[in-house]
């Protein structure tokens, strides 16, 4: 049975995880909804760290982007999964039309944000 609350897609985009002051970059989102994210690492990071994930949308503007923040959930030595627990609206208006314009099912995703107004 899917447990997941919200669809998700594969990002061909470089992202940063922020996690006690050490920044890790990465070159693809594995997969990402408004929900949380999932990377690819060999880094160990225990369920319940808090991190900062950062999605540049404009490489000549450092300051735009998508800022979420969250917690580790998973973390096996090959993947690493992360649930949002706060965004800014502006960061999740960003977000919310990223996942849309790249999703198979853009008014579905509509739909999850509408169920659900405080996401978490």
């Amino acid at each position: 049975m899917e447990k997941r609350r919200f669809s998700r897609i594969t990002l061909n985009m470089a992202a940063e995880l922020t996690v006690g002051g050490t920044v890790y970059s990465f070159n693809q989102v594995d997969n990402i909804s408004v929900g949380g994210c999932s990377l690819q690492t060999t880094a160990d990071f225990p369920q319940g760290t808090a991190c900062r994930f950062w999605l540049p949308l404009d490489v000549a503007t450092a300051d735009v982007g998508v800022e979420v923040f969250g917690e580790v959930v998973r973390c096996d030595h090959q993947t690493l999964s992360v649930r949002f627990n706060r965004i800014t609206p502006e960061s999740l208006f960003h977000l919310h039309n990223l996942i849309r314009f790249n999703a198979v099912d853009p008014d579905r995703i509509d739909h999850e944000i509408c169920e659900r107004p405080g996401l978490i």
